[in-house]
């Protein structure tokens, strides 16, 4: 990967800027935060360094996508409008053959039981989010000071306030479905 990180995740967020508008730099750092917590989970479960998550394209289409639906859909009910971001973006980079993969990444990350294997990508995507979603409370062995040198670098920035202010919104127009991006 020739830029960092932060600089691959703000320059591919950059077409939807109006669309996140104040959440910009949350969601911005949201990701980041993810996708730091898949190295650091990768690197707990033994991987290397010549394939941590970061240096992936699996993981940063899925990371940049993952929520993006919320904003650009409207909606608490956005797996399915992220995959689709995600399926659109690669296809017209010539890179569908990620698109399956990427997908499930996306679609399983709020599942609240074990996707996969624990070091696969699926697995390593919905423990990183889990961790950040939670902020810090279940980290899956990972420690705390991993957790917050994390969240240091790449500040809150009020994504969980605003995601609690949706949830609220969403939980009085549908009360029997108030949160139906989560699946077992």
């Amino acid at each position: 990967m020739t830029s960092t990180v932060p600089d691959w995740v703000s320059t591919h967020l950059e077409p939807w800027g109006d669309q996140l508008g104040r959440d910009r730099q949350a969601y911005t750092n949201h990701v980041i935060r993810v996708l730091e917590l898949c190295d650091a989970l990768h690197f707990q479960h033994g991987g290397t360094i010549a394939d941590k998550p970061t240096g992936r394209e699996l993981f940063l289409v899925a990371g940049v996508f993952h929520d993006l639906g919320i904003w650009t859909a409207k909606t608490l009910d956005y797996l399915g409008p992220s995959a689709k971001l995600a399926r659109d973006w690669l296809r017209a980079n010539d890179r569908s053959d990620l698109g399956d993969d990427v997908s499930r990444l996306i679609e399983d990350h709020h599942k609240i039981t074990q996707a996969s294997a624990p070091n696969s990508p699926v697995e390593i995507f919905r423990r990183a989010d889990f961790i950040d979603a939670s902020l810090g409370l279940r980290r899956f062995g990972l420690p705390m000071p991993v957790y917050r040198e994390i969240a240091r670098k790449y500040p809150n920035a009020g994504f969980h306030k605003r995601l609690l202010q949706l949830a609220g919104k969403r939980l009085v127009t549908h009360p029997a479905k108030p949160a139906p991006m989560f699946k077992w």
